[in-house]
């Protein structure tokens, strides 16, 4: 019997869509996620794991009327099944190269760093391209066949890969992005996706030429087309996108934020239900819409309150910004 078929693995992947394809392709092993769409939201420094889960599920369970238990208790539920190390003898990690996932990584490299026993095995699968999957875009594309080839290729996770982990996510949390903006200009070749995901984050910050966020101006550009669907805009907000990751939460999300700035940029067909759950309704392109996509109004005037990791955007003091053309951050 080979070592792989009497050891016990636990799969962590990055949602429940690799973990039913590692299901099906009958790996070895028990099954969990790590999956925070870390891109949104606050993610304070100075913060124990204990206070940050609680911040980031009052932010995942959305309004404050709405009640956030389920959120935290699937955030802590992913680290006490990392934590019961006896029940398994190797951590297998299952990711890819878009910033959904990089961002999750460098997360759980950070967290388990300190939470399990130095002897305790874990690898990594973390790939950004598959053969015969041009535009490569994740894991949950994958047959089972395909994915169980990629479970031999698993390889240990290394000290140069867990203290590039713990650089990022320490730069990540602070309340400047400078010391992000430096770290993808800095070697970063132990985790050779995470570069490339950083500057797709740091694009999320409002543009220097018209306010918006690339994804802000991504949806402003298809409502510009006439009005559509939610959902038929979700698989259309990664057209272009090579790691960039939009979860249907954040999607509606964005879609309510553009809808409340003042003026709105977006206007929901009256009685439409645009949630996480359901993304059902119609956006429609406003006349201040069009003003900001053409330049002619900033939308950071129009209202701003974000976080963007442990960076506060809002109105009233200067804002950082991602100039494109330099592609660096500046503040304005």
């Amino acid at each position: 019997m080979s070592d792989s078929a009497r050891a016990r693995f636990l799969h962590v992947a990055n949602g429940t869509c690799t973990t039913n394809i590692i299901e099906a392709a009958a790996i070895p092993g028990t099954r969990s996620i790590w999956a925070d769409p870390l891109y949104e939201g606050p993610v304070p420094a100075g913060l124990s794991d204990e206070e940050l889960i609680d911040v980031r599920g009052r932010y995942l369970a959305g309004p404050a009327d709405d009640p956030f238990v389920e959120p935290v208790n699937d955030l802590r539920g992913w680290r006490r099944t990392i934590e019961a190390h006896d029940s398994y003898d190797e951590l297998v990690l299952w990711f890819e190269h878009d910033l959904f996932d990089q961002l999750n990584l460098i997360q759980i490299l950070s967290w388990i760093r300190s939470r399990l026993p130095a002897g305790k095995s874990v690898s990594l699968v973390c790939i950004g391209s598959f053969p015969g999957h041009p535009g490569f875009k994740g894991l949950g594309e994958l047959s089972p066949d395909e994915l169980a080839s990629l479970f031999e290729t698993r390889r240990p996770v290394r000290d140069a890969e867990y203290i590039l982990a713990a650089h990022a996510w320490q730069s990540f949390r602070e309340p400047r992005p400078e010391p992000l903006d430096n770290l993808r200009h800095s070697d970063t070749i132990a985790l050779p996706y995470l570069a490339p995901a950083l500057e797709r984050f740091l694009q999320e910050y409002p543009s220097t030429i018209d306010g918006l966020s690339r994804s802000e101006r991504r949806l402003l550009r298809l409502a510009d087309r006439g009005p559509i669907g939610v959902a038929d805009a979700f698989p259309r907000m990664h057209d272009d996108e090579a790691v960039y990751y939009i979860t249907d939460c954040s999607l509606a999300a964005l879609v309510g934020t553009l809808s409340r700035t003042s003026p709105s940029l977006l206007t929901i067909a009256p009685g439409a239900h645009v949630d996480g759950a359901s993304l059902q309704g119609t956006v429609t392109l406003t006349d201040a819409g069009r003003e900001v996509l053409a330049g002619r109004r900033d939308r950071v005037a129009c209202g701003l309150d974000r976080w963007l990791g442990g960076v506060h955007l809002q109105d009233g003091i200067a804002i950082w910004r991602w100039d494109d053309d330099q592609r660096r951050m500046t503040r304005r």
